[in-house]
């Protein structure tokens, strides 16, 4: 998936090695224990400092306000997601820890379809995944070289599978994978899915195309032949997993810079298509922007797609896709009203048009958007952006497209919300 050509591969965002010295650490009373954790604090809070100017300097001053409160925000999940996935991660001791830094909102333009889990692994050891697949509509499962906190040693998929090629991973199935550098001889009935010989990373994507019934994976994820119980922590292994949240805050600031400015740097009146290496495997995605002040209307048009799952959604300047359980800031297939012509027209603005397929723009001027096509059959246009005065939407849209009420748009909202529950959004 690393491709040199796109400013988002993530060989450009490999952190410079330390060749500093180990600064000395004496434990040997309580001044200078707490002299060498104060020592520690203080590469963290250096590494927070860059994240927050990343976040905050030199982007459009449309919300500038907002974006400020928002990054504020976004640096605590960050460190929240870094230290659950990588501080407390352990080879022999692996645990799927949820992509995200709360119940709610996931890590870096992650769709609001989508449950992601991550494990940080190694090659040196053999493990087992197993349980309930569940039955939303696409499962994939895919391992990484080297770790996401900071891409050293290169970011290249090793292995990947998903239902759609592979008929043991289909909806309801109970899965049995091994996770190994090398084959087993004695695989039997389970799936193999490769290791790199060195540090590596698995992550699994749940994406649900029907909120309210598809039901979500129950899964286990243990090292073979453990050994218990686990080491202690001694310097050596506690440096090297704070040093792994030191790095994340760093590397993924530049990582999320650079895709905000690839969305930024698309046409106003269309949506390019941008690659993204080590995302969603086989999916083709689309990213851009929009304005809308509120008394507008921006009106997207994708043309009738022709592929095995898509979906859309807006975010912001920390690559976050908003409150999506609480406002309407995302779509999928199975959510959208489709005109006659098979294409589908999103109506973005602050007020509610009583309309399907709106987007909830309210407080806000600069809008991202993104939209990822899965499996496509066909080659995708890129989505049209208009926009046009609040007052003159019906004379853009068509005559025969249906109305939504209040109270229909209240029943919408609370089901989203509970939707978040029913697919286990809310589990770390």
């Amino acid at each position: 998936m690393s491709d040199d050509t796109t400013a988002m591969s993530q060989d450009n965002f490999v952190p410079v090695a330390e060749t500093a010295k180990r600064a000395p650490a004496d434990f040997s009373s309580d001044e200078t224990a707490l002299a060498y954790a104060n020592g520690e604090l203080d590469k963290l809070v250096e590494s927070m400092r860059y994240s927050l100017k990343k976040q905050i300097v030199g982007w459009p001053d449309d919300d500038r306000e907002l974006n400020t409160y928002e990054a504020l925000r976004h640096l605590l999940r960050n460190m929240s997601f870094g230290h659950a996935a990588h501080v407390e991660g352990d080879y022999g001791n692996p645990t799927l820890t949820k992509m995200g830094g709360t119940n709610r909102i996931q890590f870096q333009l992650q769709s609001t379809d989508c449950n992601y889990h991550s494990a940080i692994l190694h090659g040196a050891y053999s493990y087992r995944l197993k349980g309930y697949r569940g039955t939303c509509r696409v499962f994939q499962m895919s391992t990484f070289n080297s770790h996401s906190c900071d891409f050293v040693g290169g970011w290249k998929m090793i292995g990947n599978m998903n239902n759609v090629d592979t008929p043991k991973l289909a909806a309801g199935k109970e899965i049995d994978v091994v996770l190994s550098h090398k084959k087993p001889a004695d695989l039997g009935d389970a799936l193999w899915l490769e290791l790199p010989e060195g540090r590596c990373e698995l992550h699994l994507r749940q994406y649900y195309a029907d909120w309210f019934g598809e039901e979500p994976a129950s899964l286990t994820l243990t090292c073979e032949n453990q050994i218990f119980p686990p080491p202690l922590l001694d310097r050596e292994s506690s440096e090297t997993r704070f040093k792994r949240l030191v790095d994340l805050l760093r590397v993924h600031a530049d990582f999320c810079e650079a895709g905000v400015r690839q969305h930024l740097n698309s046409p106003a009146d269309r949506i390019g298509r941008m690659i993204v290496p080590g995302a969603f495997a086989g999916t083709d995605y689309f990213s851009g922007y929009f304005r809308c002040k509120s008394d507008e209307a921006v009106i997207i048009e994708i043309d009738k797609p022709d592929c095995e799952y898509w979906n859309v959604e807006l975010a912001q300047l920390q690559w976050e896709p908003g409150d999506y359980w609480a406002r309407l800031v995302n779509y999928n297939l199975a959510q959208v009203h489709y005109e006659a012509d098979g294409k589908v027209r999103f109506i973005a603005s602050w007020s509610d048009p009583g309309l399907p397929n709106w987007f909830d723009c309210s407080g806000r001027n600069l809008h991202l958007i993104g939209f990822r096509f899965f499996e496509a059959r066909s080659e995708h246009g890129e989505p049209r952006v208009k926009t046009v005065p609040l007052a003159e939407l019906s004379n853009h849209i068509s005559s025969d497209m249906p109305r939504v009420t209040r109270g229909q748009r209240q029943a919408q909202m609370e089901q989203r919300l509970l939707s978040v529950y029913r697919r286990r959004f809310n589990d770390f």
